[in-house]
């Protein structure tokens, strides 16, 4: 009887104990690629400073600013830290807030003492909210003045205000951070 109890749970013990399989290789666009480092850094210390959704029945966390403005007399423009944390990607999504007098399609001027450039965008897929997004980034960071042009075809100020200019700044910083920008530019 005790063989044939040794023998089970010898048996039990060997089919139990498999071979870790190989982990998912990484298929996505390297530009969006996240690290475990920077995920954990992430959820750990950076994440207090966002609401985090989830959208049903998905791997999608969504992360919006806590602190972002929520008035509709000027326009502003929020971004928000989608991280697809099944395929090890992070995504950068604009939103506008409800100011009425948008242009559609989004368009903002960038200037700088007498030169002065365009940016429009009419389709909000993942690659071209990150560019357009990196520019005002870049705008901000340089000091530029950025402007949005209105249904009159005016260009009107935008994140002038300096918590909004902040919260931009912010978010965008915790993005780069997360997807380790300064890490591939090496």
């Amino acid at each position: 009887m005790k063989k044939n109890i040794f023998l089970f749970v010898y048996v039990l013990f060997c089919f139990g104990c498999e071979q870790n399989s190989t982990p998912k290789a990484f298929s996505g666009t390297p530009k969006y690629k996240t690290t475990d480092p920077a995920r954990l850094y992430f959820n750990n210390i950076r994440s207090i400073a966002y609401y985090r959704t989830r959208k049903l029945h998905s791997e999608i966390d969504i992360y919006q600013l806590k602190k972002k403005a929520q008035t509709v007399a000027r326009p502003i423009i929020h971004p928000m830290i989608v991280d697809n944390w099944l395929d090890n990607e992070a995504y950068l999504f604009l939103e506008k807030n409800d100011f009425r007098q948008f242009f559609n399609p989004l368009t903002i001027k960038i200037e700088q003492d007498t030169s002065s450039t365009i940016v429009a965008i009419n389709v909000f897929n993942k690659g071209k909210q990150y560019d357009f997004a990196a520019k005002i980034y870049a705008a901000l960071k340089a000091r530029q003045t950025i402007t949005v042009k209105n249904k009159e075809g005016q260009f009107i100020p935008i994140l002038e205000n300096y918590q909004d200019k902040s919260n931009f700044m912010i978010t965008m910083t915790d993005y780069f951070r997360l997807i380790e920008v300064d890490r591939k530019r090496k």
